[in-house]
């Protein structure tokens, strides 16, 4: 009888043991851990001589914010007074504020309902983009220029405007032999901007809209 107590008094103390080193190796570990994320913020900027007008014409450069904004996101050129021949040029600026590097992805334009198609009372715009980083110096796109079309989309793919750089825009616009007499024309440029995107596999990421 001595020796059964015995047994199971063995049986019992193996089975504590047993669940005390059950326990050392389900011990938890806490770990916390804060993420910030970068901010997006492109905006229009005044500059000097942003509009470059011929005699006798008279242009302006205004700036809007789109609603719930406080950023300047819209720019809208107006220009009266044009002749057959008169040339203007107008420079937008565009500065990346936010905290992360940008890439531009297209442009896109809406006219006054009076502008007509190409040669009617304007021939075909003439435009192009520079970049430029936090202290004015011009970057060079990987077509090798400081100099794009930003028509073309392919000219500027994967180009980075950095952090405290900026962007210009220069658009060129020719008066037609008909263009109308005593009107007033408007032109609005829009550029959709994008954030920089790392691949953790060290590729880039494709962003589908």
């Amino acid at each position: 009888m001595k020796k059964t107590r015995f047994l199971v008094l063995a049986v019992a103390v193996a089975v504590m043991l047993m669940g005390a080193g059950y326990a050392v190796w389900t011990d938890q570990l806490d770990i916390n851990t804060t993420i910030n994320t970068g901010n997006l913020d492109v905006e229009f900027e005044d500059i000097e001589n942003e509009l470059k007008l011929p005699a006798h014409v008279t242009g302006n450069v205004s700036y809007e914010r789109e609603e719930g904004s406080r950023e300047w996101d819209k720019a809208k050129v107006t220009f009266s007074n044009f002749y057959p021949g008169a040339k203007a040029t107008v420079t937008l600026k565009m500065v990346n504020r936010g905290t992360i590097p940008v890439e531009m992805r297209r442009l896109a334009d809406t006219k006054s309902s009076n502008w007509g198609a190409n040669g009617v009372n304007f021939n075909q715009i003439g435009a192009s983009v520079r970049f430029f980083d936090a202290n004015g110096n011009a970057l060079t796109f990987k077509n090798g220029t400081t100099y794009a079309n930003p028509w073309d989309a392919s000219h500027f793919a994967d180009d980075q405007l950095p952090v405290g750089g900026y962007a210009t825009i220069s658009f060129t616009f020719t008066a037609s032999d008909n263009i109308d007499e005593k009107a007033t024309f408007e032109f609005s440029p829009s550029v959709v901007w994008q954030q920089f995107n790392q691949d953790p596999n060290g590729g880039k990421l494709n962003i589908v809209e």
